[in-house]
């Protein structure tokens, strides 16, 4: 039964707790490999599924396979759709990370995937990737040693490159993984127990935690509104208030207050550093000049 997606029916008791998961489905075997990736798009017209053989499979949610994507990254470490629903991605043990877009009919008949983009520039394998919330921007971390963040609101179809808007270093002594905040201002990286947060803003490492659990940290993720940090390992959850995202915050509001505003926006930035200043004074964290 190895490699074989099965899905469940969960039915919840009256308090929102779990009573039962039923096996309702199982999907066609199509991998010979470990599975990598698997994910449903948020438009639930579609899973996604890889193993390192290569070999992404697109399903309906009925298990019927709509597409098989052909990549050429010598093994898969990672697949994932991007949040809007839109974009699948993948990389691996060459240096690009691959973007597909998946297309539907507006009748939401399923039409074909075709090449949107490649992540270029790293030298080595790329370890993990991330989408921010609308897909406008991307992060990659590398065995090269550096991470890669890029503006990803282009136009592809007209041939259009990502451009890239900071590249910095992180440590190689360990396998990474990586995510972006929902608004794209806080890059986090997973490397062993501990996790680094950078801010896309300025380009500097806000903060490191170390030692969170005994072993390696298996995943991690944002809430919706990136107000907290989500990092499993050691078959728990741990749940971190995304401080330098405030820290971000006030940054970009200072650099906006540089440029021409209406008084109505001037003020609204100016109440949003205040706030996020007297939030973080509160908790004892260092505040920006």
């Amino acid at each position: 039964m190895a490699n074989v997606i099965e899905v469940y029916k969960i039915t919840k008791k009256s308090d929102g707790y779990i009573a039962s998961a039923t096996k309702a489905l199982e999907f066609p075997r199509r991998h010979t490999e470990d599975v990598v990736g698997m994910d449903i798009a948020c438009t639930g017209k579609y899973i996604i599924t890889c193993s390192k053989a290569n070999d992404l499979i697109i399903w309906d949610l009925k298990g019927q396979s709509l597409a098989t994507v052909e990549m050429h990254l010598g093994s898969t470490h990672r697949a994932r759709i991007s949040p809007c629903g839109r974009f699948v991605a993948a990389s691996g043990f060459t240096p690009d990370v691959n973007v597909w877009e998946v297309v539907f009919s507006k009748s939401g008949e399923f039409k074909q995937v075709s090449k949107a983009f490649d992540l270029a520039g790293h030298t080595s394998g790329v370890h993990d990737f991330s989408f921010n919330a609308d897909s406008s921007h991307m992060a990659t971390v590398s065995k090269d040693g550096t991470y890669r963040f890029y503006d990803t609101q282009i136009e592809f179809v007209k041939g259009e490159d990502p451009h890239l808007l900071m590249t910095g270093s992180w440590d190689t002594t360990t396998p990474a993984s990586l995510v972006l905040s929902p608004n794209a201002e806080v890059l986090v990286i997973a490397h062993g127990s501990s996790v680094s947060f950078y801010s896309t803003v300025t380009g500097v490492l806000d903060t490191t935690i170390e030692d969170i659990f005994l072993g390696p940290i298996t995943c991690l993720a944002f809430d919706a509104m990136g107000e907290y940090l989500l990092v499993a390992g050691d078959k728990h959850v741990n749940i971190f208030r995304n401080i330098a995202g405030y820290r971000t915050a006030i940054e970009t509001a200072k650099r906006k207050l540089t440029q021409k505003q209406t008084q109505a926006t001037k003020e609204r930035l100016e109440k949003m550093i205040h706030d996020n200043k007297e939030l973080l004074t509160k908790m004892g964290e260092k505040c920006p000049e």
